[in-house]
C-alpha cells in the first residue's frame, strides 16, 4: 500500500510550491536555452497528450514574449509529415514526461534535417534525452505509478513560457545579424507576472471546498463540455482528457464559440458546461454563452470571469491571461478529481482503470 494516502490530491495541492521551485531555477533554464537556440528563426513544439496541450496552452506567452513564429504540433504529425522550414534555423521543443513515445520520433526527424532539439521531460537519462541538444529536467518526484498528470502538466507549461520569455530571434539589417528578443526589461516583467501568477496557484488550490461541494450534484451528467478561447482552449482539451482518466466521465472540448456549431445542437438537460474565461473577449463570449445556456436550463461552470446568478463561479485570479493556463488547469484537475469521488471511483489509485482491456490494449500501441 502506498505510503502517500491521496497522492493525486497530493500533487494538486503540492503545486505552488513544486512550481515556486521551477521558477527559481530561471538562471539555469536562461542557460539552457541559449545554447540551443542561437540563429534559431522559427519554433515547434511537439508532444501528445498533457505534452501536447502545454505547448498549446503556452501559445499565448510565446506570442507576448518573442517574434519568432511558434506552432505546437502533434509529435506524429511532425515526424509522419515533417513541415518545411524545419531546417538548421529551427528549434523543435520536444516534451515527453517519460521522455519515450513519439516525441522521439519526432526528434530524430528533426535532428536528421538539421534542426536543434530542445527536451522537456521528468525523466533524466530517457531515450529522448539521447537525442536532444539540450534537456530541461523537471525534477518533479512522482510518489506512485500511474498518478494521472498534474504538477507535471502545470510545470511544462511554466517551462514553456519561461523559454518563451528569454527566447531571442536572429534578424538581419543589412549585412549585419543582430539578436531581438525580450529585452532585459521585459524579461524582469516577465519574471515578474509569473511569480505572482505561481502565487495565484495558492487561491486556485484553496478553492477545492466550492468544487467538491458543487459536482455531488452532477455526477450523473451524461457529457461534461469544456468550453475556452485562446490558450484555454488548450485548458479545456487539457480538463476533457483529466475527466476521461479519472473520472470515467465523457468530456468533450470546444473553442467556445465553436461548441454553438457543432455538439450544442445535441445537448441536453443532462450535460453540463465549463466555460474558462480568461481575458476580456473571453468574459464577453461566456456571459453571454452562459446566459444562453441558462434559458436551456443546462448546468453551467464559469471558471475565472465575472460571477454571474444560477452559475457555479469559479474565480481565477487577477494574472495575466498568457499566465492563466496554470491558474485554470488547477481547477479543472479538482473538478475531475472530485467528479470520480462522486461517481465513487479512487482517482488516487485509477483502479477503474488497472487491467481494464483499454488501458492493457493501449499501452501496446503508444
Amino acid at each position: 500500500m502506498s505510503q502517500v494516502p491521496h497522492p493525486m490530491r497530493d500533487q494538486i495541492a503540492g503545486q505552488p510550491a513544486a512550481l515556486r521551485a521551477l521558477l527559481a531555477r530561471q538562471d539555469e533554464i536562461a542557460s539552457i536555452v541559449a545554447h540551443a537556440t542561437s540563429g534559431t528563426e522559427r519554433v515547434w513544439a511537439v508532444g501528445h497528450g498533457d505534452s501536447f496541450f502545454a505547448p498549446l496552452a503556452a501559445a499565448a506567452a510565446f506570442g507576448r514574449w518573442t517574434r519568432l513564429p511558434y506552432r505546437p504540433l502533434p509529435a506524429q504529425e511532425m515526424a509522419a509529415y515533417p513541415p518545411s522550414g524545419l531546417d538548421a534555423t529551427a528549434l523543435v521543443i520536444a516534451i515527453s514526461m517519460s521522455g519515450g513515445g513519439r516525441s522521439i520520433d519526432a526528434a530524430h526527424v528533426a535532428r536528421s534535417r538539421g534542426a536543434r532539439v530542445l527536451v522537456i521531460t521528468n525523466t533524466p537519462g530517457s531515450p529522448l534525452t539521447q537525442v536532444a541538444d539540450q534537456t530541461v529536467l523537471l525534477g518533479i518526484t512522482e510518489p506512485v505509478p500511474f498518478l494521472a498528470g498534474t504538477v507535471t502538466y502545470t510545470a511544462s507549461v511554466l517551462a514553456l513560457i519561461m523559454i518563451a520569455s528569454v527566447l531571442s530571434s536572429a534578424e538581419t539589417d543589412g549585412s549585419v545579424t543582430v539578436r531581438a528578443g525580450p529585452t532585459t526589461a521585459d524579461r524582469a516583467g516577465a519574471l515578474s507576472s509569473l511569480r505572482h501568477a505561481v502565487s495565484a496557484l495558492d487561491a486556485a488550490v484553496a478553492i477545492e471546498p466550492v468544487i467538491r461541494e458543487s459536482v455531488f450534484p452532477l455526477a450523473r451528467a451524461r457529457v461534461w463540455y469544456l468550453l475556452g478561447m485562446g490558450c484555454q482552449e488548450a485548458t479545456a482539451r487539457y480538463g476533457a482528457a483529466k475527466m476521461a482518466e479519472v473520472a470515467d466521465a465523457i468530456g468533450i472540448p470546444h473553442e467556445t464559440e465553436e461548441f454553438f456549431h457543432e455538439h450544442h445542437w445535441v445537448m441536453t438537460s443532462d450535460d453540463a458546461v465549463v466555460i474558462i474565461a480568461h481575458d476580456e473577449p473571453s468574459r464577453r463570449r461566456s456571459a453571454a454563452a452562459a446566459a444562453h445556456l441558462q434559458e436551456l436550463e443546462i448546468p453551467v461552470w464559469l471558471i475565472g470571469g465575472d460571477a454571474i446568478d444560477g452559475v457555479r463561479h469559479v474565480p481565477l485570479g487577477d494574472v495575466d491571461p498568457w499566465a492563466s493556463p496554470l491558474s485554470a488547469a488547477v481547477a479543472l484537475q479538482w473538478l475531475a478529481y472530485w467528479l470520480s469521488r462522486a461517481k465513487g471511483l479512487d482517482p488516487d489509485q485509477r483502479s477503474h482503470l488497472r487491467g481494464s482491456p483499454r488501458y492493457v490494449v493501449s499501452r501496446k500501441y503508444r
